[in-house]
């Protein structure tokens, strides 16, 4: 079995200032995949939430105490309701639950399970977990919440000290619950460590015993004992030590690493007729990214568990499957399966190839631009601090993706079951049209004469917008030859054109030559002849990297304070940009 879907009505975030809520909508609903769940977003999107409502019903394998308090309540609501629903049960699972199954259209059982909580202005009312198929349900007994207890790892875990032998240590609380160790007292260790006792107790008879027992006898007519361990299983698993073998004063990580697989144990024991489910948060908590990836890489293939993960890590984002992430934004919850998004069976292969870490970022953006190349993402930053914006603050990413691929990424914020992600994305492209100036260059290039500028425009909207997702098209051809229209704009990246040649020593004859070259294309009639001219000697020639030649436009720009807001906002070839800029950053 297990957990397919969570619901939540006025719990923390996730709730409505109704006075009361309707059973049939509620404010948060999620479907779980079987394998892996990846919950993903920016802090106080509701990760936390999630996991802390399954806990809360469930309760978990660790000896902790969790009850639903005042700031459980969204706003001053005076009730909440958590509901989890089961499925896929074999029937050795199914005979623990059967007063409180239910049978889907498929006759199938399902299992209901829910906390339904309320409160007065002075105090929270007594509640149960309940299950059963309608919304009243009856008690769900302690023997059957014992099958439905869930392995709990916590965000910013103290690993090395959750290890450490003492009562109640959190080892032998995985150990006491496992079979291997169903025998309790009469088990075969038990018996081992009492021989041992027995042994030590004749070894100590000696000298040591004598003495001792002769101070005692004089103080209080009693004698002595030695022992290694009291001889019962639990105290047995106290004084358990786990170490990684043949290593010693383990860093964080490593005990993170071993911490976790001990607290997977839970998952792997046999003959087990309850559920198999791990909560985790920010699983990336003190390990180095290659062993995130190979952490989350080796969980996706498994298929006999369930996880429900939260992350911080874009390592982690980048590697997990798409059909797993589920992004938390805005007090909802987006899966990206299948059925869910617009990307198709295609898309998916295509993402998970090219989805690396500088692409999932984009998942824990406020607003995403999204460029086909270096330069747009290396300069857009400089111009958005000259109109007053730092994209860096407002928590906006800029995506490379390194080609016109953008409908695949366009479709991930783009949701076939209609709701809006509400996350602001900026497609930035090229018009990909050559002005008419530059047949005139190059007879042997071809040139778009006959295309119309809005007409392609258009094209490019109506094949990627949608929802949250709006396009912006340069006017003219490419960003540098937008630049290259205005003066100011051309002046700067001219200067950055030779900065490239000097860093690249290519020798003093090659610079003046260029130099000659590009003041002979000043001297050209208009702005647009300059652009195009400068463009077809500079770029269509590859003389220079248009990377290279980006990054130090950038500071240029940066550093020059005579273009300002008010001088950029004029500029008409580059006004596609600023308006990206703003919608992302909700600035419009």
């Amino acid at each position: 079995m297990y957990l397919s879907y969570l619901k939540l009505w006025n719990f923390r975030k996730f709730g409505s200032e109704q006075e009361d809520f309707d059973l049939n909508r509620p404010n948060l609903t999620v479907k779980f995949n079987k394998g892996v769940n990846l919950l993903i977003g920016e802090n106080d999107s509701g990760k936390s939430a999630i996991i802390d409502a399954i806990r809360l019903v469930l309760k978990t394998h660790s000896v902790e105490w969790i009850k639903i308090i005042e700031d459980d309540f969204y706003n001053n609501s005076k009730r909440l309701r958590i509901e989890l629903t089961f499925e896929d049960f074999t029937d050795e699972e199914a005979k623990h639950f059967v007063e409180w199954l239910g049978w889907d259209e498929n006759k199938k059982p399902y299992l209901k399970v829910f906390l339904d909580v309320k409160r007065t202005e002075e105090r929270i009312l007594p509640y149960e977990v309940r299950a059963g198929i309608d919304d009243i349900g009856s008690p769900l007994s302690a023997e059957a919440r014992e099958y439905l207890k869930v392995t709990y790892l916590k965000p910013l875990r103290d690993a090395e000290a959750e290890l450490v032998p003492r009562k109640n240590s959190r080892l032998s609380q995985i150990f006491i619950g496992h079979e291997l160790f169903k025998d309790g007292d009469d088990h075969e260790i038990v018996k081992k460590v009492k021989l041992t006792n027995e042994e030590i107790k004749n070894y100590f008879k000696k000298e040591v015993k004598l003495i001792i027992d002769k101070f005692l006898k004089d103080f209080i007519d009693k004698e002595s004992t030695f022992e290694i361990a009291d001889p019962s299983l639990r105290k047995i698993l106290e004084s358990l030590h786990l170490k990684i073998y043949g290593e010693k004063n383990l860093g964080l990580g490593s005990h993170n690493v071993l911490f976790m697989a001990s607290e997977l144990l839970h998952l792997e024991r046999k003959n087990w007729e309850g559920l198999k489910l791990a909560l985790i948060e920010e699983i990336e908590a003190h390990l180095h990214p290659q062993v995130q990836l190979r952490i989350i890489e080796n969980l996706q293939e498994r298929d006999d568990i369930q996880l429900i993960v939260t992350t911080h890590s874009p390592n982690i984002g980048s590697k997990i499957k798409l059909r797993n992430l589920f992004i938390c934004h805005n007090g909802n919850v987006f899966p990206m399966g299948q059925g869910k998004t617009r990307l198709d069976e295609s898309d998916y292969k295509f993402l998970e190839r090219f989805l690396d870490v500088t692409k999932a970022n984009m998942f824990f953006a406020k607003g995403v631009i999204l460029v086909e190349g270096w330069a747009e993402e290396l300069i857009l930053p400089s111009i958005a601090k000259k109109i007053g914006i730092n994209l860096t603050e407002k928590g906006i990413s800029i995506v490379n993706v390194g080609s016109t691929a953008f409908l695949r990424y366009c479709k991930i914020f783009q949701r076939e079951d209609g709701k809006n992600m509400s996350i602001p994305v900026a497609v930035i492209t090229d018009l990909d049209i050559k002005p008419d100036e530059y047949k005139q260059i190059d007879s042997n290039k071809k040139t778009e004469k006959d295309f119309s500028i809005s007409e392609e425009i258009d094209k490019k909207k109506e094949k990627l917008e949608g929802q949250s997702v709006k396009v912006f098209v340069s006017p003219h051809w490419t960003l540098e030859y937008c630049l290259m229209l205005d003066n100011k704009l051309r002046e700067l990246l001219i200067n950055a054109i030779k900065s490239v040649f000097d860093e690249e020593n290519r020798g003093e004859t090659a610079l003046e030559n260029l130099e000659e070259e590009i003041k002979n294309i000043l001297n050209k009639s208009s702005n647009v002849e300059i652009a195009t001219h400068l463009y077809h000697r500079i770029f269509d020639r590859k003389k220079v990297s248009k990377a290279s030649v980006a990054q130090y436009f950038a500071g240029l720009l940066e550093n020059d304070d005579s273009i300002n807001k008010e001088y950029l906002e004029n500029i008409e070839s580059i006004q596609y940009l600023l308006e990206a800029i703003k919608y992302v950053s909700g600035s419009e």
